[in-house]
């Protein structure tokens, strides 16, 4: 029971894994993203490594993240904290 309860786990944080690797390489210019620190934007650069975010409209502010600091897209008409 315990080898079955331990092949579960390890199967289901390798999709886990996989899904979010996917959603990272996935990132384009224009997406609306959040970041771990709760900080949203729109894309306008990414890089192998780095995504560049305008997060102030008027300002013209850009933060430059790592592309792991993105949490996750936003899709159009969701609020932060909606959805999974």
């Amino acid at each position: 029971m315990i080898v079955v309860f331990y092949m579960v786990m390890i199967f289901g944080s390798r999709k886990d894994k996989k899904k979010r690797q996917d959603m990272l390489a996935a990132i384009k210019k224009n997406d609306r993203v959040m970041t771990i620190g709760g900080i949203i934007g729109s894309v306008v650069s990414t890089t192998d490594s780095e995504v560049t975010l305008k997060v102030d409209e008027s300002a013209n502010v850009k933060i430059t993240f790592i592309r792991s600091a993105i949490q996750k897209v936003l899709t159009e008409g969701e609020k932060p904290g909606e959805g999974s």
